[in-house]
C-alpha cells in the first residue's frame, strides 16, 4: 500500500517576516509532504520574492500567484490545486510540531474511514501558553460556542480529506474572520470528527494578527452558531440544552472556587 500524503497549503498577503520560517517548517516534516502550496493574495512586501528564492532549494515548495478575494478564497484554491488526498492548513506565522504531518498522515491510512482529525494546538500569546485539546468534537457541543467548549483552535493542529473539503463546498468566501470555525461545523454535520491527544500545532497570537482580541470574529462566531443550530436532530438539542446546563455549572463552580482562594 502507498504511503499516505499531504498536501500542506499556506494563504499569505504581506508576509514577508514569516514565510520563509513557515517554508522551512513545512519542509521539516518530511516525505509525508506531498507539496506546500502557498497562495499568496498580491503582496507587495517582499513575500513572493522569498518565496521564489527558496523553490529551487525546495522542489515541494509551488506558488500560486494573487490576488485573490481573501483568505477563504486562497484556501479553496489551494485545495482545488492540490495533488495529495489530505489536506493540511498552516497560516505562515504558526508553526507544526515535529513529525505532527507524519502522523496525521498515518491515523489517515490506518483508519481510511475519517475524514478529519485533530491533535492538540499550543495557543501562544506574549508569555501566556495554553493547550487546548478539543475532546468533544459532536456538533451539539461545537455548537454551544467557545467559552464553553473546546473547539479546534487552530489548523496547525488538524488535517482533513479533500473529498470532504470540496462535499461540504469548502470555505465561505465571505467570511474573513471565522471562517474556521464555519469549516468546522460544516465537516462535524457531514462526518464524525476524530480527536487524537497529541500536540501538533502552535498557534502564535499576537497583535497585528486577524484573531487577536477581535470583536468581529466573535460576532461572527455567534452568527455561524445560530445559523447552524436548527440543524440539530432532536436528540443533539437535548443533549446540547444538558451540555450548556453542565459547562455552565462547572463555569460557576470554578469561579466560586477562585473566590475562595483569593480571599
Amino acid at each position: 500500500m502507498l504511503e499516505m500524503k499531504v498536501s500542506v497549503i499556506t494563504p499569505t498577503y504581506n508576509s514577508s517576516t514569516f514565510i520563509e520560517n513557515c517554508i522551512h517548517n513545512v519542509a521539516s516534516q518530511g516525505e509525508s509532504v506531498l507539496e506546500h502550496i502557498v497562495v499568496d493574495g498580491g503582496s507587495t512586501d517582499g513575500t513572493v520574492d522569498i518565496i521564489q528564492s527558496l523553490q529551487g532549494k525546495q522542489p515541494k515548495l509551488l506558488l500560486i500567484p494573487g490576488p485573490d478575494e481573501g483568505q477563504s478564497d486562497a484556501l479553496n484554491k489551494g485545495t482545488a490545486a492540490a495533488a495529495a488526498p489530505i489536506i493540511g492548513i498552516l497560516n505562515c506565522d504558526d508553526t507544526y510540531q515535529c513529525n505532527a504531518v507524519a502522523r496525521a498522515a498515518k491515523i489517515f491510512q490506518a483508519s481510511p474511514h475519517l475524514a478529519f482529525i485533530t491533535g492538540n494546538c499550543l495557543i501562544i500569546q506574549g508569555d501566556r501558553r495554553t493547550m487546548t485539546r478539543p475532546k468533544d468534537l459532536r456538533v451539539e457541543s461545537l455548537l454551544l460556542g467557545p467559552d464553553l467548549v473546546r473547539f479546534p483552535a487552530n489548523p496547525a493542529s488538524y488535517f482533513y480529506k479533500k473529498a470532504l473539503h470540496d462535499s461540504v463546498g469548502g470555505y465561505d468566501v465571505g467570511d474573513h474572520y471565522a471562517m474556521d470555525f464555519d469549516f468546522i461545523i460544516k465537516c462535524a454535520l457531514r462526518t464524525q470528527l476524530h480527536y487524537v491527544d497529541e500536540h501538533w500545532g502552535n498557534f502564535y497570537s499576537h497583535p497585528g494578527s486577524k484573531t487577536f482580541d477581535d470583536r468581529e470574529a466573535q460576532r461572527r462566531l455567534e452568527a455561524i452558531i445560530e445559523r447552524y443550530r436548527p440543524y440539530l436532530t432532536g436528540k443533539q438539542m437535548k443533549a446540547q440544552a444538558r451540555l450548556r446546563i453542565l459547562k455552565s455549572l462547572k463555569a460557576s463552580v470554578r469561579k466560586l472556587r477562585d473566590r475562595a482562594f483569593a480571599r
